[in-house]
């Protein structure tokens, strides 16, 4: 292929530096030419040149001149070199610091941010507020106050240092009955000092009603009517905060006053006494609607059972296991949720909710809960083994309780080490359980019953040219050696079920991924859970691992973990297992290695895959390799990330087009090529598009009703009668598209895709209903990790073996090359995880 060479001006365009900029890097040798017309003199440069060109800028900005970047470019010296980075990595470390402090101070703001948002005016509302702090402005007086904005930031800033701070004053119930005239201007303080003066507002239940401008003399007659006609009792002081909005709008008159009057939370319990009974309530999971029901005696909730649900297993289980038990406990629905599992914990205590007001309970205070409740800090899985000794001790230790830690383990212990997995989720599975739970395996039992021929040869080819080359050969051939063994080892041993069907994932030549029985992953997880229990592995979750633990030789020999805020030291005899995964939810982590990828994406992931391990490992000098390889999944969720089993019609036939009702890549093409087309659609969006002859294949639609109806919510799904009406649901060109699809269902009726050469069967679209889906990229999978040799050793930078450290799965680099294929991490996972297990026995 040939060599594309650029211009000035098109570098000038690409890098944003103007021509005079890069005129000087030329003239000083920095940026060499590879190319100068002899007739004109132009010069022109080749994409290395621009990729050396952005890490000059960079250095640049970093404080470097530009004489001794090049002089260091052009260094042979490798132990100046190695100086030269050391003083880069060391200015790395600084803006790190400055960026955790630009954190901290963010976080500060969000929290005003959060406080003094300004909904539900004129409504009445329950309120229970913690001890906070008001800024009187009848004891400052108006001499010492000025009606500018200017010092917003001043008073901002003493808000957060104080706690949750207001502007306001305080008064007696008769002053609001009597004075209920119009406000003055909104004031602000002027001089520093007089924000040290404050007051303290007493915890409790509150009457709370918020107004803006003229409508205050409406809202005290509104509160005043309702507290006397429901005969609350009120408790001394009155509250009137302002409620500062100026600094997000830029205008200073847009504010908003809160009344908050503190009542006799025991009066207000004797208004609303429960039915004795049984009453159900429905709430909204992750999966769909969840049903409860709760037994109430003597305005107490004494049962609450689950009566139906859709929600996904091992992930919602820690949500079962804990929510029930503390609403029962502190018959209340204002408990947190459980790490890993919101979404089930949210729909448990709606369905509370809902079933108490049934009950004649109160539903505003209701409602107030399910807001707060939101605010706690969550809680890991109740399940987790409570650690008493401050260390434990092992054989193994692994941290990550995914696919690849939970083979290692049943490999480890089935050598009879005591092993123990370490989760620091409340929920084991990891990516594994939400994958689309298909392994690629050359020559598997499916492919051999629906005479599918496949080979070693084939599949090691296919990954090899999918990875642009770059996939490590020894890595590569033990995968492939591996695969079919550890299909057998789990059909055999483990007794995992598959079905009678194969995926056919792009980049692939045939239809090769074995797809486990029921949905997702679960059947994966599940039964290498049951088997890893039954050999007496040890499973903890709630278990986050923070650092390794060396001896005196620097032998691996534990790992120091937190455990509900506990430090613990879990020491493993032959050594540790990382099996934590990559780092897609990680955006720092993301940016340092490709700044592309920052916080404009959304992850594909689980919340727990942030590279834990990666930077444990760091932290011994270990060596990592083609971290900047990170895959975008194509078909996922523009608004959530979330990857989109429904688009696994894509495998079946359905295709891509872009809002002028075009075609523009093919759909089972590599997804890194599949992602790049449709960011470079309008709005880089896709939209997919297929009809009941493709969902009759696999039912993807009526197998995934409850992300059908997270889309149809979000208007990212429709349904259609007509394909015409799939069009104009997205506003896609008409015309264009109906003749995309004509086309199309010509090339399926001559069987070849001459647009785009697409592999695999191609099927029509003509029959309905259809199916139409808005669909982006989403951060998805870390192809680069840990170097290991074919022991699964992790190495260091110098090239030696770090004793006592093992690696399996995504937080291994160097198999997949720049693009990992669909259906290959499941394989990598099962393949290297039992290698790891085998090698630590050794």
């Amino acid at each position: 292929m040939e060599k594309k060479l650029y211009s000035i001006g098109e570098i000038s365009k690409i890098s944003g530096l103007s021509h005079k900029a890069l005129r000087h890097y030329d003239e000083h040798e920095v940026l060499k030419p590879d190319y100068v017309n002899p007739s004109n003199g132009y010069r022109y440069y080749s994409e290395y040149q621009i990729l050396k060109l952005q890490n000059i800028v960079s250095l640049k900005n970093s404080g470097f001149t530009l004489e001794e970047i090049k002089r260091k470019f052009d260094e042979k010296n490798n132990r100046d070199m190695k100086n030269f980075l050391k003083q880069y990595k060391n200015k790395i470390i600084e803006m790190d610091n400055k960026i955790l402090e630009l954190k901290e101070n963010k976080k500060k703001l969000q929290l005003i941010v959060d406080e003094f948002s300004y909904n539900e005016v004129d409504k009445i509302i329950l309120k229970n507020f913690a001890i906070r702090h008001s800024y009187n402005l009848d004891e400052i007086g108006n001499s010492k106050l000025n009606i500018s904005f200017i010092d917003i930031y001043n008073i901002i800033e003493s808000s957060v240092n104080c706690g949750n701070a207001y502007l306001g004053k305080s008064m007696c119930l008769k002053e609001l009955k009597e004075t209920p005239n119009e406000k003055s201007s909104f004031l602000l303080f002027k001089e520093k000092e007089f924000l040290e003066k404050v007051d303290t507002i007493p915890m409790g239940e509150y009457i709370t009603i918020r107004y803006r401008g003229s409508n205050r003399k409406k809202a005290l007659e509104k509160i005043v009517e309702y507290i006397e006609e429901n005969n609350i009792s009120v408790l001394g002081i009155v509250y009137e905060i302002e409620i500062i909005n100026s600094f997000l709008t830029q205008n200073k008159y847009e504010y908003i006053t809160e009344i908050q009057i503190p009542i006799d939370k025991r009066e207000s319990d004797k208004e609303k006494m429960m039915t004795n009974g049984k009453f159900q309530g429905t709430g909204k999971g992750y999966g769909g609607d969840l049903i409860t029901e709760v037994t109430i005696e003597d305005n107490k909730v004494v049962n609450l059972e689950i009566i139906s649900h859709n929600e996904t297993k091992f992930i919602s289980d820690p949500a079962f296991e804990n929510i029930p038990n503390l609403i029962v406990k502190t018959n209340s629905i204002l408990v947190p949720n459980v790490s890993g599992c919101s979404m089930s914990s949210r729909g448990i205590r709606e369905s509370v909710k809902n079933a108490l007001i049934n009950a004649g309970a109160n539903s505003e205070k209701l409602e107030i809960q399910m807001l707060e409740a939101e605010n706690l800090e969550k809680i890991g899985n109740g399940k987790t083994k409570t650690i008493l000794k401050p260390i434990e001790k092992f054989d193994v230790v692994i941290a990550g309780a995914g696919g690849a830690g939970l083979s290692a383990a049943i490999a480890a212990s089935s050598k009879g080490l005591k092993v123990v997995v370490l989760e620091k989720m409340s929920s084991i599975g990891g990516n594994t359980l939400i994958s689309m739970g298909g392994i690629n395996i050359p020559e598997n039992d499916t492919q051999i019953e629906k005479g599918i021929k496949d080979s070693k040869e084939l599949y090691r080819n296919d990954i090899y040219i999918g990875g642009d080359k770059e996939s490590s050969s020894e890595m590569l051939d033990i995968f492939v050696e591996e695969a079919l063994p550890a299909y057998r080892w789990l059909k055999d041993y483990v007794k995992v079920s598959f079905k009678d069907e194969l995926i056919h994932f792009g980049g692939h030549s045939v239809p090769r991924a074995a797809v486990f029985s029921g949905k997702y992953g679960i059947e994966l997880i599940g039964k290498l859970r049951a088997k890893a229990l039954l050999q007496g592995v040890e499973i903890r979750t709630g278990v986050t691992c923070e650092s390794l633990l060396t001896d005196e030789n620097n032998k691996v020999t534990g790992v120091i973990a937190k455990v509900e805020n506990t430090t613990v030291k879990f020491m493993a005899s032959k050594g540790v297992i990382l099996a934590t995964g990559g780092f897609s939810g990680n955006i720092e982590l993301r940016k340092k290695y490709n700044p592309k990828l920052d916080e404009r994406y959304k992850t594909t992931n689980m919340s727990g895959i942030t590279g834990d391990g990666h930077l444990m490992s760091e932290a011994l000098d270990a060596k990592f390799i083609q971290m900047d390889y990170i895959q975008t999944f194509p078909i996922s969720n523009p608004e959530t990330g979330e990857l989109s089993h429904v688009g696994g019609s894509r495998f079946d036939g359905a295709i891509l087009v872009n809002k002028e009702g075009n075609r523009f890549v093919e759909e089972l093409e590599r997804r890194d090529v599949v992602s790049e087309g449709i960011l470079e659609q309008t709005n880089g969006i896709g939209y997919l598009v297929w009809g009941q002859e493709i969902e009759n294949i696999t039912n993807y639609v009526s197998k995934n009703t409850q992300e059908v109806e997270r889309l149809e919510k979000s208007k990212l799904f429709r349904k259609c009668d007509t394909l015409e009406e799939c069009a104009n649901f997205f506003n896609i060109n008409v015309k264009d598209f109906m003749k995309t699809i004509e086309r199309y269902n010509g090339f399926v009726s001559n069987k070849k895709d001459e647009d785009f050469n697409r592999r695999g069967t191609l099927v029509s679209i003509e029959n309905g209903p259809f199916y139409i889906q808005g669909v982006a990229p989403a951060v998805h999978h870390t192809m680069g990790g840990l170097k290991v040799n074919r022991e699964n050793q992790v190495e260091r930078e110098d090239g030696s073996l770090i004793d006592g450290l093992y690696a399996a799965g995504e937080i291994v680099g160097g198999l997949h090359g720049t693009n990992r294929l669909g259906g290959n991490a499941i394989t990598e996972i099962i393949v290297f995880g039992k290698r790891a297990g085998e090698n630590i026995s050794k």
